[in-house]
This record gives structure tokens, C-alpha cells and sequence, in this order.
């Protein structure tokens, strides 16, 4: 049996790559009896491509022949998965369905790869370990497993992946502790820039690379706290034995005062029998004036717990409240608030703002108009640009947070993006607060991304004045 319809493609196949514009040429002959009408599709297209057909209908009388094109622009955005698309052209009557016919046109697309890898924070003080998180993204169309690694000029630090690879689909994202190691300098500060990659499985692969820097404070000031401790140890033991032997001493020379003055205002003419009779009540007053000495000597180590008692936030013993508007005005050092827990950086990789990519510092300013102080990001050499730029807050890796709270200076103007010690991560926390079983659900908080609110008017400032935080319970 004849049928009514004949089609070629050309070109019969194709290669091509997310965002490419494909042409092809689709002749149609009517091999029917009648004038008929034929138009073209496409199917099997990856979504998000789009086609046009040009003439969209085709009117051929018997044994006509005509040439349709048609052109197919793939989407760039999200790229559609890699591999090969089986694609008909599809050709039939808008009046006949029951007279069509498809030819299928294999289309080959390319893989692209789009790896993005994030370090955060970029700056760990400490001794000889530090952590860092590692977020690394896949924007391309085909899965991918990346090997993580890490290096510095002196190959003298020693790097720790978990896990120590990625597999990430397309259009997906994962995170990796880095935990890192080097000898502590001796008189020095020592500060090893560290180059972080992720590099792809395939053969000829380009890895990604981001850095990150590791600052380490010298051996001997390590030392000399240890001295200073031993030393001021030293010290109050030996208040702790001088002062009972002070106090025996002064008790004593009050008892022989006393007793001195007693023989002296008895009679010296008197006999012995009278001396003897006279002696008790010497011997009575001495006793009764010795407990006034000892009360008044003593009196210093009653008042001694005060001094050396030291509060909640020092000692670990609860939640404490550290005000972020204590620091000199301009830019604030990131380790700033180390002894309270924590450190304090920008991140401008989060949020993109115009001129501010290189606002990495955090900065103590005032408000002009009512002159109230607050924590904000900047740049490093500009305390006064760059202000909604997120603030990242990173608390020690040996001492992530239970719970923690922000008060912002304006309130409903900031969100808050949480990352646990597990590596999951609250997006979203409008009310700036973590409780305490959330927190130890995760391990405890790692730290947190404080950042405009979506809905706060625009330029609104990352404007902190205090952080509540307890330790994991």
C-alpha cells in the first residue's frame, strides 16, 4: 500500500550543547490523490527547548512536494541533562489525524560541567587544628563525583575531608568538614594560606579551586600563659600558708600585750597569797581579748571567693550575653570576640552586592542619626561601605553553640541562615533564635549567616548589638 505521506530530515543527526540553535530542513510530498495540508512538530525535545516551524502549514496538492524548516534552541538554564535524544519530527495532516508520519532524528548534547565550591569561614584562628566548611555546587547537566583536596605553599599542613569525595547530581549541592592540622611557630604568628580544590573523576578535568587562610598563634605565648598560671598558682599557695601563720602570730603577741599589761597594774607590794588570788582574773582578760584578734586578722580570707570567683561565661557554666558594640569603632579583627566563643567575618559570596565582593571584614560603627552603636560587615579597608553584605558568625570548632539568639538594632529587618555540626543547614530562621533541642538534635550550631530580610526596604544594613548563646548541654 502507497502511503499517502513522505518525509526526510536532514541533517539525519545531530550534535550539539545547552544553549546551541539547531536547524533542520523537513521535506514533506503528498503522495495522496487529494490537496492536503501538512505542519511539523517536534517531540522528545529536552524541556525547556523551544521550536518554530517555518511555514507553520505546508499546502501541497497531489505529488507536491514542499520544505519546511524548522529550528530548535535548547535551554541554557538549568542545561538539560547530557545524553542522547531520540527526537521525531512529527509531520501530519490538521485535518486527517489518521495521516501522519515521524521520522526519528537522534540529537547528541554535550556535557557541561559548572562546579562552584565555597569555603567558609575564610579565616580560622587557632592553635594546631582549625575547621573550615567546604560547599560545593554541580550547575552543570551530568553527575559528577569530586575529590576534595587541600594544600599549602610549605606543605606543612595536614588536611582531613569528611567525606572526602562528593557525588552530586546535576542541579545539586553538597558540604564537607575540613578539618586541618600544623605544627604551632614558636615566636610567632603564622598565618598559611590554604588552597582548597575539588577536582572531577573524568580524564582532563579542571578542578575548581578557592582559598582559604589558617592563623596560628606562636608556641610561646603559649608558654608564657602556662607560666603565668604555675606563677599565679605559686602565689596563692603561699598566701594560703602565710596568712593562717600571720594570723597565729598577731593572736600571740595580742595575748602577751594583755597579759603584760595585767602584771603590771597588780600590786608589786603585795604577797603571794594576794599575787595568787589577783592572777585569775589576769589569766580570764586574755582569753577574752584573744577572739577579737583572730576575727579581725582573719577578716582578709573571708573576703578572698569574690576575687577569684569568676562569672558563668568564663567558666562554661551557662548561657552568656556578649554585646557586639564594645569594640573600637572601624574595622573589627575577626578573632575579636575569640575568648567569647566565637569569630566574626563577611561573606559576600552569599548575597551578590554591587562593588562589595571583596567585603570580608566585619566593622563597629554608629547609626548617624541616633548615634547607637552596632556589629555590621565592610570592607577591609573601608569601615563605612558595604553594610548589607551577610555577617557570618563561627563559633570555635570545640565549642559549637547549644542554642544561641541575635538582637538585631532594628527589629523584622534580618534573617538568619543556621548550619548545624552536621553539616544541615536551616535556610530560613526569621526570628534569629535556635532553641536548644533543635540544636542538640543536629550536634550543636556551627555557625550562622546573618542576612537582609527579603521583605526589609533595600540597603537595609546587617546591624547587630548583642548575641545570647549557651553551650551544648
Amino acid at each position: 500500500m502507497t502511503l499517502p505521506l513522505r518525509v526526510n530530515v536532514a541533517p539525519e543527526r545531530a550534535e550539539a550543547s545547552p544553549g546551541d540553535n539547531l536547524q533542520f530542513d523537513v521535506t514533506v510530498r503528498n503522495a495522496s490523490d487529494i490537496v492536503e495540508h501538512y505542519g511539523v512538530e517536534m517531540v522528545g525535545l529536552p524541556d525547556g527547548a523551544t521550536v518554530r516551524a517555518e511555514p507553520e502549514v505546508a499546502k501541497l496538492r497531489p505529488a507536491e512536494s514542499a520544505t519546511l524548516t524548522v529550528r530548535v534552541t535548547l535551554p541554557v538554564q538549568p542545561p538539560p541533562p547530557a545524553g542522547t535524544y531520540v527526537v521525531g519530527a512529527l509531520v501530519r495532516s490538521p485535518y486527517r489525524h489518521d495521516v501522519s508520519r515521524c521520522v526519528e532524528v537522534p540529537i547528541q548534547l554535550a556535557s557541561v560541567e559548572q562546579i562552584t565550591l565555597r569555603t567558609t569561614p575564610e579565616v580560622v584562628n587557632g592553635g594546631r587544628t582549625g575547621q573550615f566548611t567546604i560547599e560545593v555546587a554541580n550547575g552543570g547537566n551530568a553527575p559528577v563525583r569530586l575529590y576534595l583536596t587541600a594544600t599549602d605553599p610549605e606543605r606543612r599542613v595536614s588536611a582531613v575531608f569528611q567525606p572526602p569525595y562528593l557525588d552530586l547530581p546535576p542541579s545539586a549541592a553538597g558540604r564537607a568538614l575540613l578539618s586541618v592540622s600544623a605544627p604551632i611557630p614558636w615566636n610567632k604568628e603564622k598565618q598559611r594560606q590554604l588552597t582548597i580544590a575539588a577536582s572531577p573523576e573524568m580524564m582532563g578535568a579542571v578542578p575548581v579551586t578557592s582559598t582559604a587562610s589558617f592563623v596560628q598563634q606562636p608556641r610561646l605565648a603559649t608558654k608564657f600563659a602556662k607560666f603565668a598560671g604555675i606563677a599565679a598558682g605559686v602565689v596563692v599557695l603561699a598566701a594560703a600558708i602565710a596568712v593562717p601563720a600571720l594570723i597565729k602570730k598577731t593572736t600571740e603577741k595580742a595575748t602577751n600585750a594583755a597579759a603584760t599589761q595585767a602584771a603590771t597594774v597588780a600590786p608589786t607590794t603585795a604577797a603571794p597569797t594576794q599575787q595568787a588570788s589577783a592572777a585569775p582574773p589576769v589569766q580570764s582578760a586574755a582569753p577574752s581579748s584573744a577572739p577579737p584578734a583572730q576575727s579581725s586578722a582573719a577578716a582578709p580570707p573571708s573576703s578572698a571567693p569574690p576575687v577569684s570567683s569568676a562569672p558563668p561565661a568564663n567558666n562554661g557554666g551557662g548561657a552568656q550575653i556578649v554585646d557586639l558594640t564594645t569594640q573600637n569603632p572601624g574595622v573589627v579583627p575577626s578573632d575579636a570576640f575569640r575568648n567569647s566563643g566565637f569569630l566574626v567575618s563577611a561573606d559576600p559570596g552569599t548575597i551578590a552586592v554591587a562593588g562589595c565582593a571583596s567585603a570580608t571584614s566585619a566593622a563597629e560603627v554608629a547609626d548617624p542619626a541616633t548615634g547607637q552603636k552596632f556589629l555590621t560587615s565592610s570592607l577591609p579597608d573601608d569601615p563605612a561601605k558595604c553594610h548589607n553584605v551577610p555577617l557570618l558568625i563561627a563559633f570555635l570548632a570545640d565549642k559549637p553553640a547549644g542554642a544561641v539568639q541575635v538582637t538585631p538594632q532594628s527589629p523584622n529587618t534580618l534573617d538568619m541562615e543556621v548550619t548545624f555540626r552536621d553539616l544541615k543547614r536551616i535556610p530560613s530562621a526569621p526570628t534569629l533564635t535556635v532553641a536548644a533541642d533543635v540544636a542538640a538534635q543536629h550536634g550543636g550550631i556551627s555557625q550562622i549567616l546573618i542576612k537582609p530580610a527579603v521583605a526589609a526596604a533595600p540597603n537595609t544594613p546587617v546591624a547587630l548589638t548583642k548575641i545570647q548563646f549557651a553551650p551544648l548541654g
